[in-house]
């Protein structure tokens, strides 16, 4: 029997595809300062690591911030957006990986919980690989960790969510994935990712190419029997 391989591979943005983080961050901090409210806590950076929108929102209005959420998420994206197009660093590996993907005929999509505006910013600067699909929080009424993002991009992929592996970096990204029946792996970047059997976990994208993802995609589906024998009937 031939191996059981992934019909498409989903990518996370921010911190997986280029390290944005840094920048996310740096906005939020802005926009509590501008509204004389006290700097967020790690504990509070920690939680809006690849958090959607309307999460982000609730914690600003939580914590005091008078703005209404489409003020809020305007002004994040639009920092965000211009530190973008000061700089930008890829996330090492990554563009090799997409390359190695592209050269096998894998479809991918790329799935994040920042506006079109930001992607659009990072993918003018992305001129070696076109991704088949793109899903942005604009697209959806729930970003990650909602499974809608991953669902949606499998759709326009044409390819059943299980059959999809995502690469991701935050417990939000891995929590929509879990929750869409995609096969899950972290790769660390502006948090750890300990062991844990709902997704696997890498160090990074170095090295990495379209064997490593079929071993992982493999090893997932053994692990998951139940998941595996949704997709038994589609082997290549």
């Amino acid at each position: 029997m031939t191996a059981l391989i992934p019909g498409a591979v989903l990518w996370d943005m921010d911190g997986t595809l280029v390290d944005t983080e840094p920048m996310w961050l740096s906005a939020q901090q802005g926009l509590v300062a501008r509204c004389g409210l006290p700097p967020l806590t790690l504990e509070q950076d920690a939680e809006l690591v690849g958090a959607s929108m309307d999460i982000a929102v609730r914690v600003f209005q939580g914590l005091g911030v008078p703005l209404e959420a489409d003020r809020i998420v305007a002004e994040l994206s639009t920092d965000v957006a211009g530190r973008i197009d000061e700089r930008i660093e890829w996330r090492p590996g990554a563009r090799e990986l997409l390359a190695d993907l592209r050269a096998n005929g894998v479809p991918t999509a790329l799935v994040t919980n920042s506006a079109r505006i930001i992607v659009d910013r990072v993918l003018e600067q992305l001129p070696e690989h076109v991704f088949d699909a793109v899903v942005t929080d604009d697209d959806v009424e729930h970003g990650k960790p909602d499974p809608g993002p991953f669902l949606l991009a499998a759709e326009r992929l044409g390819v059943p969510a299980a059959r999809c592996l995502v690469v991701e970096d935050s417990f939000n990204g891995l929590g929509g994935a879990v929750a869409a029946g995609c096969v899950p792996v972290g790769i660390p970047n502006a948090l750890e990712l300990p062991a844990h059997p709902d997704y696997l976990v890498h160090p990074t994208l170095v090295g990495v190419g379209w064997a490593e993802v079929v071993e992982w995609y493999e090893r997932y589906r053994g692990e998951h029997p139940r998941a595996d024998a949704a997709t038994a009937g589609e082997r290549a």
